[in-house]
Parts: C-alpha cells; structure tokens; sequence
C-alpha cells in the first residue's frame, strides 16, 4: 500500500501522521534590495512510501511492528512499482532532512534566483522546483530523526487524495522478510 501527504495529514496518530506533510517556506536574505519568502504546499500529486533506514526499539514499538520488509535495492523496487501506478510520470527518492522547523533559506545562485522569480509568468514555477530541489517532500521536524526515514515518492499528473493498493510481484525480489 502506497499513501500520500493528504493521507498523512489526517491521521490523528503523531507518530505516524503530520500535518505539516509536504509545506515548506523558503526565503532568501542578502542578495539585493528584495527578500523574497515563499510559503507552499507540494506533493498533491504524489505516491509516497516512508521507510526507516534503521529499525530500534522505539520505531517498533511506535509502529505496533512485528516485522518489516527490507528494500535492498531501493531504486530497483520503485521503478517495478512505478509501471502499475496511474499516471505517474516521474519519481524521486531520498532521506528525509530533519529540522527544527519547515523554513529553508536557499543562498548564493539559488537565492539570487528566487528573489529574480515573477510568480505571474509560469515558468517560474518550474525554476521555483528546480532550485528548491523538493525539500518539503523530504523535510521532517526533529523530534522525528530517530524514525531515520528513507521515502519514495511517484509523482502522478493528477492529484492523489488516498492510498493505493499495488499488487507487483516483480518488485519481491528486491525485498526481504524481517521478524522482530
């Protein structure tokens, strides 16, 4: 079962869900006379699956978990999952970014970018992308760092409102059982 960020930013259980899924503000100081600041919303469109990189006592217990399945070739294992989704035109993946807070300040060229981006030409919002590199679909605030999470993420043309159940027997070989 793959979920999405409107799926986490409803359940009630804090350690498994965040409301916060997928905002992020990003701002820039020191490049000119104009500060820009930008506050967003991404991965309305997007498959997720959370992994943890390292199981302890804690994730267990957090989880109700009696065993988990290891993903020995992360990439591998998406891509096969990839083919059965809907409409699912690229992915990403990666460790989540662990802060005290969901504010990221871009500097150098990337800041000098943002504060050059005129929201009313739509392009910008490609280059925002581009330079933000998708940090709010990996960005966790800190008293979530000892979950070590690891996440895949498809990026569908439409939005994705619930989970979605994929039967993909090609993707087991990647995968292995673990019993606690």
């Amino acid at each position: 079962m793959l979920s999405c960020f409107n799926n986490f930013k409803k359940n009630p259980d804090e350690m498994q869900g965040d409301k916060e899924e997928g905002h992020a503000i990003v701002g820039e100081f020191g490049n000119g006379s104009r500060n820009s600041h930008v506050i967003y919303e991404a991965g309305l469109n997007a498959f997720v699956m959370s992994t943890t990189s390292k199981i302890n006592d804690t994730l267990i217990k957090d989880f109700n978990a009696v065993g988990a399945i290891k993903i020995k070739d992360p990439s591998m294992f998406a891509f096969e999952i990839a083919k059965k989704l809907p409409y699912v035109e690229s992915g990403v993946e990666g460790f989540c970014n662990y802060k005290s807070s969901r504010v990221e300040f871009l500097q150098g060229e990337e800041g000098k970018i943002l504060n050059s981006l005129d929201f009313n030409i739509p392009s910008s919002y490609q280059i925002f992308q581009e330079i933000t590199k998708g940090i709010e679909l990996f960005l966790k605030l800190d008293k979530y760092e000892y979950q070590n999470e690891y996440r895949l993420v498809w990026f569908s043309n439409e939005d994705i409102k619930d989970s979605i159940i994929v039967r993909c027997p090609e993707a087991i070989r990647y995968c292995e059982k673990i019993f606690f």
